[in-house]
């Protein structure tokens, strides 16, 4: 019997999205509203991955009391690497849930197809009940060509934005839309270049360096980029050899810009993703993976609109899968 995907929520739409998910990681969805009768399958089921409604901070606090009182936040039972917070407000109207231990991944319930988004993001489930959750090609249908580009200096940076770019056009993404998703590259690399090197005490090592400076990219100061288009949606990693990232920084800094800095990121936190909110309100997924002092693989997708608006306001999520 396959592992139990347990979605803790009364909405329609999120049974119909679960549902999708289940099918697509192979898992087997069970349903159950009440938080109580919820924790008491995590204390005895094999439960492989949770959703839970988390629309509003009561709805929080309900699950974690439950849970607390079944199994323990801190039990093996719970992994924040296979929680899934699905939320009807934005993330910087849920600081409850980036501040909770057991934070891992965000859902904005704008599903606009259930079915077809609840697919694509059980390529994302499956990929995080493997052993790592690294590969941008998990992470589209199957079969998608994913091509792969090995920057060797800092200043071949702006060539492989403009190359994304021209990618994005060929795939008939409208030139305004192909030009913000390459801002979003912009950022990924900037960070896996200059913001993910640290020493072996964790201090960023390049954090003074001059974003102009010409660097050679070659051992651990390798960058990858992937790219692919699966005839839907695209997706572009940046990768970097540190494993740098932390996540208790990462969820504090991402709560702090949405709330308090008008989405300015400060290039200080190491291997945060400069500019990750305004990318994230440009319409933009992400999926954080990393494993500690090994490797960090920041992905960001977006669907293929013609229409602006429609790309503005389409299907988001933040996740992330921290390997310790």
């Amino acid at each position: 019997m396959s592992r139990i995907l347990l979605l803790v929520s009364a909405f329609k739409e999120d049974e119909e999205f679960a549902t999708a998910i289940a099918e697509t990681a192979g898992l087997t969805l069970q349903t159950e509203p009440d938080p109580g009768a919820a924790a008491s399958l995590v204390a005895n089921a094999d439960i492989g991955t949770i959703m839970l409604d988390a629309s509003s901070e009561k709805q929080y606090q309900d699950f974690e009391a439950a849970i607390q009182s079944s199994v323990g936040i801190f039990s093996d039972k719970i992994n924040a690497n296979t929680i899934h917070f699905i939320c009807s407000e934005d993330l910087e109207n849920a600081k409850f849930l980036t501040q909770s231990p057991m934070f891992g991944h965000f859902v904005l319930r704008n599903y606009t197809s259930p079915k077809e988004n609840g697919e694509r993001y059980g390529r994302l489930v499956k990929a995080t009940l493997s052993e790592r959750a690294f590969g941008l090609e998990n992470l589209l249908k199957p079969g998608t060509k994913v091509q792969t580009v090995k920057l060797k200096l800092s200043t071949q940076k702006q060539d492989a934005v403009e190359a994304a770019r021209q990618y994005m056009i060929s795939a008939k993404f409208p030139n305004r839309i192909a030009t913000v998703i390459a801002n979003a590259v912009d950022e990924l690399l900037m960070n896996a270049i200059f913001d993910a090197p640290v020493d072996s005490l964790g201090k960023p090592l390049l954090s003074s360096t001059s974003r102009k400076t010409a660097l050679k990219l070659e051992g651990q100061n390798q960058v990858e980029m992937q790219i692919g288009f699966d005839g839907n949606i695209i997706g572009i990693t940046a990768s970097d050899s540190y494993g740098s990232l932390d996540k208790n920084r990462l969820m504090s800094h991402i709560s702090k810009v949405y709330n308090e800095e008008e989405y300015k990121v400060k290039a200080t936190v190491a291997g945060a993703g400069l500019g990750l909110a305004t990318v994230f309100h440009s319409g933009g997924s992400f999926f954080f993976v990393s494993e500690n002092r090994v490797k960090t693989e920041v992905s960001v997708f977006f669907q293929r609109h013609d229409s602006y608006r429609e790309f503005k306001d389409q299907f988001r999520f933040l996740s992330s899968q921290f390997y310790f």
